[in-house]
């Protein structure tokens, strides 16, 4: 295709017309691409950070930096930004000559604080920067040359000299003196008095303990009466021995009677139990008694 055919087929579109469709549907593409521009820029420019904080931010950054390289100390890797930063504000300073001075001192106690901790090193690195700071000072009062600031007496390391130890004197020891011993002197004896032999006294016998007898059992009749709080006989009763145990013997118009082996002076205590069949209570009475002899009656004894 040469530039004439180029020409020609550019020049038919100017005759051609485009299609109502053809032409809407361009229309809509072209219009919804620049509603979709429109959009990313709006949102781009919704996370833009401002200007000012960004210069906020860096000069924030350029301050912390910076404070941290002051404060930097001879063992640290940035003691030597620390001394070119401080060597470079030289210049904005009123009175340099004070401003070193201050350096001088300031590098020069450090040194000698590092030297007293034992750290060599950085010693050394804080002596070097104490030269450069005098250098700058005689390079910018050079009558500093002839009388260098000296440390002050806060500064100056100052190590006690050892005193000399006095000998110790050596005292002649006196030689003892002899003491006179004098010769024992003769007692004469003295005779001891005649002691008379002991008296043999006969002990006492002493008697035998008399054995107690001891008593036996016979059999005792025991014997009693049982009545109600309103003193009616008490029939058909529980008599035993023991807290609710088995019972013994009869009751007979209210009277019990029963046989049990014994010792003297035993003590014997009557446990009697009534079960009311119209209440369904559990009426209940108790009674000691001693025995003397083959019968014990215990009397009456009232159930509540």
């Amino acid at each position: 295709m040469n530039e004439d055919t180029l020409g020609r087929a550019l020049g038919a579109f100017r005759t051609t017309r485009m299609s109502e469709a053809a032409s809407d549907r361009v229309r809509e593409e072209l219009q919804n691409a620049w509603r979709d521009r429109a959009s990313r820029q709006t949102r781009r420019r919704g996370f833009v950070v401002p200007g000012f904080a960004r210069a906020f931010a860096i000069a924030a950054l350029v301050f912390a930096v910076g404070l941290g390289i002051l404060r930097a100390g001879a063992d640290s890797p940035l003691y030597g930004a620390r001394i070119a930063l401080e060597d470079g504000l030289v210049s904005l300073q009123a009175d340099p000559v004070g401003y070193l001075g201050e350096l001088y001192q300031e590098r020069l106690e450090e040194a000698a604080r590092l030297e007293a901790t034992g750290n060599a090193l950085a010693a050394s690195r804080a002596r070097d920067a104490q030269e450069d700071a005098l250098r700058l000072l005689n390079k910018i009062d050079p009558l500093a040359q002839e009388e260098p600031p000296q440390p002050s007496p806060s500064t100056a390391i100052t190590l006690p000299s050892p005193s000399p130890t006095p000998e110790p004197t050596v005292e002649p020891t006196p030689a003892p003196t002899p003491t006179p011993t004098l010769a024992p002197t003769p007692r004469p004896a003295t005779p001891r008095p005649a002691t008379a032999p002991p008296t043999v006294t006969d002990k006492p016998a002493t008697p035998k303990p008399t054995p107690t007898p001891t008593p036996t059992q016979f059999a005792v009749h025991v014997t009693g009466t049982l009545t109600y709080a309103d003193s009616t006989a008490v029939n058909d009763a529980c008599v035993s021995l023991t807290l609710d145990g088995a019972c013994m013997g009869t009751q007979v118009n209210g009277r019990f009677e029963f046989w049990i082996v014994a010792k003297k002076y035993d003590t014997i205590t009557v446990y009697v139990k009534k079960v009311d069949l119209m209440s369904g209570r559990t009426l209940r009475g108790k009674d000691y008694g001693y025995v003397t002899g083959p019968t014990v009656d215990f009397g009456n004894t009232t159930l509540r």
